[in-house]
């Protein structure tokens, strides 16, 4: 029953993510180059996270959590697992409780969250928002190194065959050399 109403999501968002990062692993020039691999991470893991979630997960659940009735998992047992269940079923019943308190008193943790929501929308203006710092000025520089004792001709036309490259195979990403 459960998966029926997560698989919907599941491939929805699977489909979203594969909608963002899939073209870009067709992008061009040096863009392409740093996105490709990345893009292309990010989906197959997508997918294989899906695939396991809807395949692999529901037959490990069916066969590893069996339906205990209350008082049979072992109450009464001592040493570590004995430790653990008690301080399980105490944390859930100060969960439950905490939980109880928060929807008491709703006007508390309404203005708390209010207060949490201006809090980031304060950060979200006073923080800068690119990634890049201001400094950077959209510039690059390449250094060519040629064996000692190259000729300024040969130099040259290194130097020539570089600037050929920028503006044919990098002419959308470069202005100017």
């Amino acid at each position: 029953k459960s998966m029926g109403q997560i698989q919907g999501a599941l491939v929805g968002i699977a489909m979203v993510l594969s909608a963002v990062f899939v073209p870009m692993a067709f992008f061009g020039g040096s863009t392409g180059a740093i996105y490709r691999q990345f893009s292309i991470t990010i989906v197959s893991a997508m997918a294989l996270s899906v695939l396991v979630a809807l395949i692999l997960t529901p037959a490990l659940c069916a066969t590893m959590l069996k339906p205990i009735a209350k008082g049979d998992h072992g109450e009464g047992k001592k040493g570590f697992f004995g430790w653990f269940n008690r301080m399980f079923e105490k944390s859930t019943h100060h969960y439950t409780d905490s939980v109880g308190g928060i929807l008491r008193s709703t006007g508390r943790y309404l203005v708390l969250y209010l207060i949490i929501v201006v809090g980031m929308a304060y950060l979200f203006v006073r923080l800068p928002s690119s990634f890049l710092p201001d400094e950077d000025q959209g510039v690059f520089m390449t250094m060519v190194q040629l064996p000692a004792g190259a000729t300024q001709e040969r130099t040259q036309k290194v130097l020539n065959e570089v600037t050929h490259y920028y503006l044919t195979k990098e002419k959308n990403n470069v202005e100017s050399v």
